[in-house]
């Protein structure tokens, strides 16, 4: 487990984020050092900068920069006070962003496997993804992620796929133009169930059809 922190270099003020991974025993050292292996595999203009690592006796902690514009969650709102045309224009250019970074990962033979708004943070030049797990297979076989943005092949089958981090990524895309989840419902369960089915909600017609098409097949993505 890890506890990430917002920290201040003294001698300059610039602020970076510490997180706090254990490093107590093999599979603790194990681990650690896997992810610091793949953030560094991982590393483009789309992605979090490792600065900086340093262990003590049972803590690993990973220095990387702060993304001070914050993550997709606080964009969705934002964009929802803008006109639509506006709102369309800002929305293209987040989703050439995104899916420019996750064709770099999947290049890599890397699943996220946890998309969400939360773990799309804003940068000035791109969009930084979370942790991940490296495939060696077209397919990772452990379920992960949150239940909102798996996609109907981790609920049918339990086994995510690299359509799965598209189908997250439509949802996200879909957050942004309308402020709404594409599955919404009154219950979490009927929520799973639209999920399941396929039954997402219309897109507005502001939308370019282009967009529309391009969404819907990203929302069926099995």
């Amino acid at each position: 487990m890890g506890k990430t922190f917002l920290v201040r270099h003294k001698p300059s003020g610039v602020l970076y984020v510490m997180k706090r991974v254990d490093y107590l025993d093999e599979n603790d050292k194990k681990n650690a050092d896997f992810e610091v292996e793949q953030m560094r595999n991982l590393t483009s203009k789309y992605t979090v900068r490792l600065l900086w690592t340093f262990t003590d006796e049972i803590d690993m902690f990973i220095i990387t920069e702060y993304c001070a514009h914050g993550d997709l969650r606080q964009v969705i709102s934002e964009l929802q006070k803008l006109p639509e045309e506006e709102r369309i224009n800002r929305v293209q250019e987040l989703f050439a962003q995104i899916i420019l970074a996750l064709d770099f990962m999947h290049s890599k033979g890397v699943l996220h496997r946890d998309i969400k708004p939360e773990n799309i943070f804003i940068m000035e030049d791109g969009s930084d993804f979370g942790l991940v797990k490296e495939l060696t297979e077209k397919y990772y076989a452990t379920v992960a992620g949150t239940k909102f943005y798996m996609a109907p092949e981790v609920w049918l089958m339990k086994k995510m796929y690299f359509s799965s981090d598209i189908f997250a990524v439509g949802i996200c895309i879909f957050e942004l133009i309308t402020g709404q989840h594409p599955f919404a419902a009154t219950s979490e369960q009927e929520m799973i169930n639209k999920i399941k089915n396929g039954d997402s909600s219309k897109l507005p017609e502001y939308v370019p059809i282009e967009m529309r098409n391009l969404l819907l097949k990203m929302l069926n993505s099995v």
